[in-house]
């Protein structure tokens, strides 16, 4: 994965294929900015807003993994980890229902 800040940069380490720790950290990233994200969106306990936010998100899902090209197994498995996020900040976000 080439980037301007660091593979253009004269006297810097140059590698374009990230490593297996910097993808993981990449991600936990992303999973820590979508689960706070979420949790905040379902904390205000807007049922109805609640419901179209989620299918937009998996209609969402569904579409990105078709532009990815990813197989069956692939697209079930990322579907799935979604909903485990998802379900995750609905509990996280009314914690009295646990």
């Amino acid at each position: 994965m080439l980037t301007t800040n660091r593979d253009c940069k004269p006297h810097v380490q140059k590698n374009a294929i990230p490593s297996l720790g910097e993808i993981e950290g990449r991600v936990a990233v992303l999973e820590v900015v979508a689960q706070s994200a979420l949790t905040h969106v379902f904390y205000e306990g807007h049922v109805e807003v609640d419901a179209e936010f989620l299918s937009a998100i998996r209609k969402a899902m569904h579409r990105k993994c078709g532009e990815l090209k990813l197989d069956g197994e692939d697209t079930a498995s990322a579907l799935s980890y979604a909903e485990e996020l998802i379900e995750a900040a609905v509990q996280a976000s009314h914690p009295t229902h646990q």
